[in-house]
C-alpha cells in the first residue's frame, strides 16, 4: 500500500478538531500516516479518509484530514522498479489494466508501428516495459486539439490532480519512450499523423445498382473506434458490407428502384469510409438509414449533407411505401424468394405487389434476415398460407402439418406436466391451485398429464378433473370429492380422522369439533337435540 503523511497547515482548523493533537504537532511537518483509510472513486483516483498518527507514544485517530486542517502528501515513487520511465512515472499499483476509456485504436496501431519502427529491438525488455508503460500514461487521440496526444505525464497527475496533457505526438512519443532516437521518433510521428490526422473525405452519391454494391462491398478505410448509436454505427457491424460472392446478385441491388440513392464519401484511395442509403422524398429531402463508418469523422460529413437537404436519418418509419425492386431468386418464381437486404430501419416487413417489394409494415415478407434472400419459402403455413423459411416453421405431429409461429400457437400450448407441446385438441380443462390468489383457476393441460400422469384425478361430485392437492379420497363413497364439494358443505373434512364425509355425515361435539356421526358414536358420545351437538354421556350414580 503507498505511503501517506499528513502535515498540519491551518492549527486553528486542527484545535477545533482535537486541541490535545493540536498541542502535539509541529506546523507544517510531516507525519506518517499508520493505516491509511482509503476510498476508492468510480474513476480509481484514491482519497485519504482518515488514519492514524503516533506522535509521543500516543496514537491519535484523524478523520477526514483535509477537512480539518491538514494537508494529505504521498509517496509516489516506486523504490524497486528497474524500468526508468516508470520509476519516474510512479507508483502504478493504482493503474486500472482494463480500463474502459482506453483508446484501444491508437493502442493496437501503436503496438504495430512501434515494431516496424524498431525492429523489435526494443519490446518488452525488463527495463522497457511498454504496455505497462502505455497503461500508465494512457495516451489517446485528442478530441479538441487533434491530431494532438493527451495522456497523463505522472501517477500523481493521474490519480491526486486528474490532469491530462495535449501534446503533439513527437513529444508523447519521446516522453513515453526515450529510448528511440530522433530518426525513430519522425517515422513514428508520420505514420501517426497519416493514420489519424483528418482524413480527406470525398462525398459521392448516386442511384445505380453499381453504386450500392460498391458503397458496401468495396475496401473499407482504416476503422477508429466509434460511439455507435441507433443512428451512427460502426462499418465494421454491418451484415451487408460483403461481396455476397455466391449470389448473382448483391442484395443491396434491391435499393436501385428510384425511391433510394445511395450516399458514400471516399479516402484518397478510393476506399470506403462512410455510407448512408437514403430515400430522396418528393420535395427533395433525405429520410436515410443509420449511417455506418469508419470514423466520427466520416460519419459526420454525411450526416451535415443530409441535414442540408432538410432530412434525417436512422428514424423508424421513414422507409414505409417505398420500393425495392423485386428480384426472384428463381427467375418468374418467387417461392424461393427474392434477392434484396436486410432493413435497418423499422419496418422490416415488404408486400410484393408484383413489380416491386413495398416496405409495409403488415407484408408478408419478413426483411430481418442477413443472407441475402428475403422471403425465401422453404415451406409454408398449411393454415394461413403464408411462406416462411425452415428455421421459422413449426411442425405439429397431431395434425401432421407445418405452420407458421401464429397459427401453431393459435393451435397448441405447452404443457408443464408433460414437458411438451400439445394440440388443444388433445387437452383437458382442470382445476389447480390459483398462485395470484387463495382458491382455484382453470388450466388446460394434456391428455397425458390427466390419464397417465399422476398429477390430476377425477372427482365424481362435479365430474371435473381436479389437482391432487385439490382433490380428496372419501372412503364410504368410494370416489374423489373436489375442493369445489368441500367449500360448497356438500362434503366436509373430519377433525379427528381427517377422513371426508358426506354433510349428512356431520357431527359437531360440545368443543366444536366436526367429525363423523359413527366417530361420535364409536366415541361413545351423546346426540343431544335441543343443542344439536353430541356431548359425552353422563354417568349415573
Amino acid at each position: 500500500m503507498a505511503k501517506y503523511w499528513l502535515m498540519p497547515h491551518d492549527m486553528d482548523k486542527v484545535t477545533a478538531y482535537n486541541a490535545h493533537l493540536a498541542s502535539q504537532l509541529e506546523l507544517y511537518k510531516n507525519y506518517d500516516v499508520d493505516k491509511p483509510e482509503i476510498h476508492i472513486a468510480y474513476n480509481d483516483s484514491k482519497t485519504l479518509m482518515g488514519g492514524d498518527l503516533w506522535i509521543n507514544d500516543m496514537k491519535f485517530v484523524v478523520s477526514q484530514p483535509q477537512a480539518n486542517g491538514f494537508v494529505v502528501k504521498r509517496d509516489w515513487s516506486v523504490p524497486d522498479e528497474v524500468d526508468p520511465v516508470l520509476k519516474a512515472w510512479g507508483n502504478y499499483e493504482d493503474v486500472n489494466m482494463w480500463s474502459s476509456n482506453r483508446d484501444n485504436t491508437l493502442i493496437s496501431w501503436f503496438d504495430n508501428a512501434f515494431l516496424q519502427v524498431t525492429g523489435g529491438t526494443c519490446i518488452d525488455k525488463p527495463d522497457v516495459k511498454c504496455k505497462m508503460r502505455m497503461r500508465c500514461f494512457a495516451p489517446r487521440r485528442s478530441k479538441r486539439y487533434a491530431p494532438k496526444i493527451t495522456m497523463y505525464q505522472s501517477a500523481r497527475d493521474r490519480f491526486e490532480r486528474d490532469r491530462e496533457v495535449a501534446m503533439k505526438p513527437a513529444r508523447a512519443f519521446a516522453i513515453m519512450f526515450p529510448e528511440l532516437d530522433h530518426k525513430q521518433i519522425i517515422q513514428l510521428t508520420d505514420q501517426y499523423l497519416e493514420r489519424f490526422a483528418k482524413r480527406e473525405l470525398f462525398i459521392r452519391e448516386g442511384s445505380d445498382a453499381k453504386d450500392f454494391v460498391k458503397a458496401y462491398s468495396w475496401e473499407q478505410a482504416p476503422t477508429d473506434n466509434i460511439n455507435t448509436t441507433y443512428q451512427r454505427k460502426s462499418s465494421a457491424s454491418s451484415c451487408m458490407r460483403y461481396s455476397f460472392d455466391e449470389q448473382p446478385l448483391h442484395p443491396v441491388t434491391a435499393y436501385a428502384s428510384g425511391d433510394f440513392n445511395m450516399l458514400w464519401t471516399e479516402d484518397k484511395e478510393g476506399r470506403i469510409a462512410s455510407r448512408c442509403v437514403v430515400r430522396v422524398m418528393e420535395g427533395g429531402a433525405y429520410r436515410g438509414g443509420p449511417i455506418y463508418g469508419v470514423s466520427e469523422q466520416s460519419i459526420d460529413i454525411l450526416e451535415h449533407h443530409i441535414h442540408s437537404t432538410g432530412g434525417e436519418f436512422g428514424v423508424d418509419g421513414a422507409w414505409e411505401g417505398a420500393r425495392l425492386l423485386r428480384q426472384p431468386v428463381d427467375e418468374g418464381d418467387s417461392d424461393e424468394g427474392f434477392y434484396a437486404p436486410y432493413l435497418d430501419p423499422e419496418p422490416r416487413r415488404l408486400t410484393d405487389d408484383g413489380e416491386y417489394l413495398v416496405i409495409d409494415c403488415h407484408g408478408e415478407i419478413d426483411a430481418n434476415s442477413y443472407q441475402g434472400i428475403l422471403g425465401g419459402e422453404s415451406c409454408r403455413c398449411s393454415s394461413c398460407g403464408t411462406g416462411m423459411s425452415e428455421d421459422d416453421s413449426y411442425y405439429s405431429e397431431y395434425c401432421d402439418t407445418v405452420l407458421c409461429n401464429d397459427c401453431y400457437h393459435d393451435e397448441h400450448f405447452y404443457c408443464e406436466y408433460a414437458d411438451g407441446d400439445y394440440h388443444i385438441d388433445q387437452s383437458y380443462t382442470v382445476y389447480v391451485p390459483c398462485s395470484w390468489k387463495p382458491g382455484y383457476t382453470e388450466e388446460r393441460v394434456s391428455d397425458w398429464a390427466v390419464e397417465y400422469g399422476d398429477h390430476f384425478m377425477f372427482c365424481d361430485n362435479d365430474d371435473e378433473h381436479w389437482h391432487i392437492d385439490l382433490a380428496y379420497y372419501c372412503e364410504d363413497e368410494d370416489c374423489y370429492i373436489s375442493q369445489r364439494g368441500i367449500d360448497a358443505g356438500t362434503y366436509f373434512i373430519s377433525d379427528w380422522d381427517g377422513e371426508v364425509y358426506a354433510a349428512d355425515q356431520k357431527a359437531t361435539t360440545d368443543t366444536g369439533e366436526t367429525i363423523s356421526i359413527e366417530e361420535a358414536k364409536d366415541a361413545d358420545l351423546e346426540y343431544d337435540e335441543t343443542n344439536n351437538v353430541w356431548n359425552v354421556k353422563e354417568e349415573n350414580d
